[in-house]
């Protein structure tokens, strides 16, 4: 196993609960992003220990990065919110309603279907039942747990390392 991989697993075990239940507290309001703030701030820890950053305080940097991160959510919500125009709104002839593509990078719609399934079919069985369950079906991680047979802080894990394959096999597949 990768030292790296192996110290972002001691500091999931160890600060996982603490993150969680800052993540969870600090969202209340916002609950459905609790699970995908929590898995990002260890995303981050491991991109940082991936780039050579030494990290002297764990928790500290975690906590910070945590707290940044939900910063990042609400203020988004709130962007979100501001684009939302009511249906009755007299302005709704005014609205731009064109299609922004970026000039380095811009799929066909009729590709994301074949680049989805790509990604997928490089995943094996246990990790795409895993994606259905989650994100298909929307089970609740202590449903997952238990049909797993396993504790939640695994089910936690494995989501966690499933995210970062996925985002590694999605720009392998961008890049081909």
């Amino acid at each position: 196993m990768d030292y790296n991989k192996k110290i972002v697993n001691e500091l999931w075990q160890e600060h996982e609960p603490y993150i969680r239940k800052l993540c969870t507290y600090k969202l209340k309001s916002l609950p459905d992003y609790a699970d995908d703030c929590v898995q990002d701030v260890f995303l981050d820890l491991s991109d940082a220990l991936h780039k050579g950053k030494v990290i002297e305080y764990p928790k500290a940097w975690l906590t910070k990065v945590a707290n940044n991160k939900i910063k990042d959510i609400y203020a988004q919500t709130k962007k979100e919110a501001e684009k939302i125009v009511p249906f009755e709104s007299e302005n709704l002839n005014n609205t731009y309603s064109g299609v922004v593509h970026d000039e380095y990078f811009s799929i066909e719609d009729e590709q994301i279907p074949v680049l989805k399934g790509k990604v997928i079919n490089m995943l094996d069985d246990k990790e795409q039942q895993l994606l259905y369950d989650r994100y298909t079906l929307n089970k609740s991680i202590s449903v997952i747990a238990k049909e797993y047979n396993t504790t939640e802080n695994n089910i936690y894990q494995k989501l966690f390392r499933l995210k970062q394959k996925t985002k590694m096999l999605i720009e392998k597949v961008l890049n081909e």
